[in-house]
């Protein structure tokens, strides 16, 4: 959605600068705008409900985050919610209230939202965040109307998000468009250009615009009105915005609209009845909320049980139960959203030798640990194959769901092949047919298997042989790799070929007698001949007593 000539201007700085990412165009892919207002992180599962249904995925929600709620590991939990729950969310910035108002934004405070803002690990690629609310009203903006400095603040938190991460997709507030030209509001027209006048490119500033159309008067009005004060008040905020260089093709979300009702605590004697509003929705999100632009709609409000908005929720004050048109809305035909995620994997453990033995069946782990935004699904994330190793040689186990800074463990079962040569291999990461992360690329040598020669004495025995040893050799993890019967010959056994093990690794040797005292060495398996010298062996007197008795 940046144009070719936005895109010129910056490329120069990103070659300059730290390797830094860009938002992508959300409207270019699959998009599920059905979304909801979300007051509480409890309200993320009904909120799912409600907008991943009929064929639904990836809605949106639109959260609020206070300066005084900045808790980085509270907010991180909620977004792994969002993306378990398949939500996008969309974040308005909130100071705190003081007395009867909103204190305006400290341009002091902007580097401690950046910081917080950007230690998240968050759901989508793009981040979408909104300034602040309804600065046209002075309780939302410290008791004062100053569209100079809500412009300021827009220029020095886009300059800061946008230095810390290109990813940062930002929107304005969302004006009340019915609020007139007094001493406690200003009309939204005359906000915004009074905001042109203080800086002529700030609504150039925006990745979107954010638009709070809801159906006036007192929140009652038709869903067929036009205008601002309506369903459609964006599409008059757009025409009325085009001369003061609000880009046309910018994505829209109406992140506040909605009907007041009856069934909340507080009546209004020309509020339609809760009922009704499951029609007024349906007009709404099929026959009016439909252009192409639209990204995203966020109802005002899931759940607010009390004073002053229990008459927007749409959930019954104070119960698990929900109003009709949450049912309805929930009803209705939806898209599965394909939203851009980053993807991204480390390598964090790869055994994989240099050297493998011909005719052998290995097992082998290899770990990656999920760095990206995406939750690794089997159904649409694997480790690809690439080199010359045979392909029927070789199998790899699906990966179980793999959260962001979760580990992956996938076994690599391959049987060597006789042919003694080097194999190239090639391990990466793939979200369906795209693949990503760093990828493992080994050589490996498929080579003879080496000898071993076991020397073994007796107790009070000059010389041995006998044909009923057993070797048995355990890896380093006490697993045992290979059990096989071992003639002995004057004390020693004839090299025994040793498949199925790992040249140069370290391996356990055990030797077994019957009546005898097991003995074992720890060496390592040299590549071509290794001599293991047992101590000498022990009767078992137990054994004895018990073939005797």
């Amino acid at each position: 959605m940046r144009g070719f000539i936005w895109f010129g201007l910056i490329f120069f700085f990103l070659l300059l600068a730290a390797p830094a990412q860009a938002i992508v165009d959300p409207l270019t892919a699959a998009n599920n705008r059905f979304g909801i207002h979300v007051l509480e992180p409890e309200d993320l599962l009904p909120a799912a409900n409600l907008v991943n249904t009929q064929g639904g995925d990836w809605g949106y929600v639109t959260l609020i985050i206070r300066q005084n709620d900045r808790n980085l590991a509270k907010w991180q939990a909620v977004f792994d919610q969002l993306r378990r729950l398949h939500l996008i969310p969309i974040i308005r910035l909130a100071t705190v209230a003081e007395n009867n108002y909103w204190v305006k934004p400290d341009p002091q405070d902007i580097g401690a939202w950046v910081d917080f803002l950007n230690s998240l690990n968050w759901v989508v690629k793009n981040r979408y965040v909104i300034l602040f609310n309804e600065p046209n009203h002075a309780l939302e903006w410290g008791n004062e109307l100053k569209p100079h400095e809500y412009t300021a603040i827009v220029q020095e938190f886009y300059n800061q998000l946008k230095t810390a991460s290109n990813d940062f997709f930002i929107f304005p507030a969302g004006l009340d468009t019915a609020a007139p030209n007094s001493k406690d509001t200003i009309a939204a027209t005359e906000y915004w250009r009074q905001m042109y006048l203080a800086n002529p490119k700030v609504f150039q500033l925006f990745d979107g615009w954010n638009s709070h159309s809801y159906p006036n008067p007192g929140f009652s009005g038709s869903p067929l009105a036009t205008g601002f004060g309506s369903l459609q008040s964006y599409l008059a905020e757009f025409n009325y915005l085009k001369s003061f260089g609000l880009k046309p093709d910018l994505p829209i979300i109406i992140s506040e609209t909605g009907w007041t009702h009856k069934d909340g605590y507080i009546l209004g004697t020309s509020d339609p009845d809760s009922g009704a509003l499951s029609d007024f929705y349906t007009q709404a999100f099929t026959k009016i909320w439909t252009q192409p632009r639209l990204l995203a709609v966020t109802p005002f409000i899931l759940n607010y049980p009390d004073a002053p908005f229990s008459q927007f929720s749409w959930q019954i004050p104070h119960s698990q139960e929900f109003y009709p048109h949450y049912y309805r809305v929930a009803s209705l035909a939806k898209i599965s959203g394909q939203p851009v995620q980053i993807h991204a994997g480390q390598l964090i453990k790869a055994d994989i030798p240099q050297s493998l033995v011909d005719s052998s069946h290995y097992q082998f782990k290899l770990q990656f640990k999920n760095t990206g935004q995406s939750i690794w699904n089997p159904a649409d994330f694997s480790l690809a194959l690439s080199g010359n190793f045979p392909v029927d040689l070789i199998k790899v186990n699906s990966l179980s769901a793999t959260e962001p800074g979760q580990i992956a463990e996938f076994t690599i079962d391959l049987i060597t092949p006789a042919v003694h040569t080097r194999y190239q291999f090639g391990f990466q990461l793939k979200f369906k047919e795209e693949a990503f992360g760093e990828k493992f690329a080994p050589e490996i040598a498929v080579v003879p298997p080496p000898t071993l020669i076991a020397k073994v004495k007796l107790l009070f025995k000059k010389s041995v042989s006998a044909v009923d040893f057993q070797l048995l050799v355990y890896d380093t993890d006490n697993q045992l790799q290979i059990k096989l019967p071992l003639a002995v010959i004057s004390g020693q056994s004839q090299p025994v070929p040793l498949y199925n093990l790992i040249p140069n690794q370290i391996y356990r040797f055990v030797i077994l007698k019957p009546f005898y005292l097991p003995r074992q060495l720890i060496t390592r398996l040299n590549s071509d001949q290794t001599t293991v010298k047992f101590k000498t062996m022990l009767p078992s007197f137990a054994d004895l007593i018990n073939l005797i008795f």
